[in-house]
């Protein structure tokens, strides 16, 4: 059995009753017609009614209608709007025009007039639509492709080095828990746990003699592994949707006390987000196995970050992160057991 398509929502703000029955009338028998007398009421219904276009007055005792086209503009709504007027002028349909009306239509307007523009416009929505949606599913392609071009470069650094890559995945997934908890809004989230996994991926310019050596680094291997946060900052800085998660890359190993780096920032002057991921970053690099030490038990990596406290880690910040980090191991425990049982 065929679907019916379900019709168009339109739109129609007008302070003049004759105005909204008349387009109500004529458009009724093909599209679902909502009407409002004034900007207020239609602006607090945008959200309820969610139209395909938009029929909008220019003139209104309360608010001007040009106003209100800016405002659906600047919000990159792509929703078209014809303009409706009753006395036009060269300059007011230039005006509605350059602020981005698809059309404009003059009273008394005839009802071939009414459903020609109609149909125009929803036509151009349909049209916008599409592409945005093909735009989307080619944004989504591309990063997918880079995802998995990255995955393969930390799997190749996972060979030179065993405990990076399951660390890059586990860091990832602590920093988003700890960020949600902290009240970071989820779709920043979303983006900068990105960042978080990729936070290491400059060690791929890092040498495997340095990477890999099995005992505490000299000053001078020191300095070539510091080089990795700029290396990871460099190769991530030329992609656009990654332009958030810079400042953690970059900064994830500034110290609280100035003697981070790779710039020595100091309290305030680093991103929250970049604290955020040292914390998280030490808690699973000191309890996970490593070349120079076998993994620390949960408490014992606690009380290694609470000694860096106001020297390596930011202090309030770091109680709480700890403090969550205790709740979610809780939490996993008591579901094991239950799978247990």
């Amino acid at each position: 059995m065929e679907q019916k398509m379900k019709p168009a929502n339109i739109l129609v703000i007008d302070d003049d009753l004759g105005v909204r029955e008349s387009l109500k009338m004529i458009l009724k028998e093909k599209y679902s017609i909502s009407a409002t007398s004034n900007i207020e009421e239609a602006l607090n219904s945008l959200n309820n009614i969610k139209p395909e276009m938009i029929f909008l007055d220019i003139k209104m005792p309360r608010a001007n209608g040009l106003d209100f086209l800016k405002q659906m503009r600047s919000a990159n709504s792509t929703i078209p709007i014809i303009m409706i007027t009753a006395f036009p002028s060269t300059q007011t349909t230039i005006t509605a025009l350059r602020n981005g009306a698809f059309d404009y239509i003059i009273k008394p307007f005839q009802p071939s007039e009414i459903l020609a523009v109609t149909e125009k416009a929803l036509n151009h929505h349909l049209e916008l639509s599409e592409k945005d949606r093909l735009v989307e599913n080619l944004r989504t392609a591309v990063q997918q492709n880079f995802f998995s071009t990255a995955e393969a470069l930390l799997l190749a650094i996972d060979a030179k080095d065993s405990y990076t890559a399951g660390h890059s995945k586990r860091v990832s997934q602590l920093f988003a828990l700890v960020s949600e908890e902290l009240g970071i809004n989820k779709s920043r989230i979303e983006v900068l746990r990105y960042g978080a996994f990729l936070h290491d991926i400059g060690k791929i310019g890092v040498g495997d003699v340095v990477l890999a050596k099995p005992s505490f680094l000299t000053n001078d291997e020191f300095v070539i592994m510091k080089r990795h946060s700029e290396i990871g900052y460099k190769i991530l800085e030329p992609i656009d949707f990654l332009k958030e998660c810079l400042p953690i890359v970059r900064h994830h190993h500034e110290w609280y006390n100035g003697n981070g780096y790779p710039d020595g920032l100091k309290g305030p002057e680093i991103p929250f987000e970049a604290s955020i991921l040292s914390i998280v970053d030490a808690y699973d690099a000191l309890t996970t196995d490593r070349h120079y030490h076998k993994k620390y038990s949960h408490q014992k990596a606690c009380e290694i970050i609470r000694e860096g406290i106001c020297i390596q880690f930011v202090p309030d910040l770091t109680e709480k992160i700890l403090t969550i980090i205790d709740r979610y191991r809780e939490l996993c425990s008591r579901n094991e057991d239950g799978e247990k049982s």
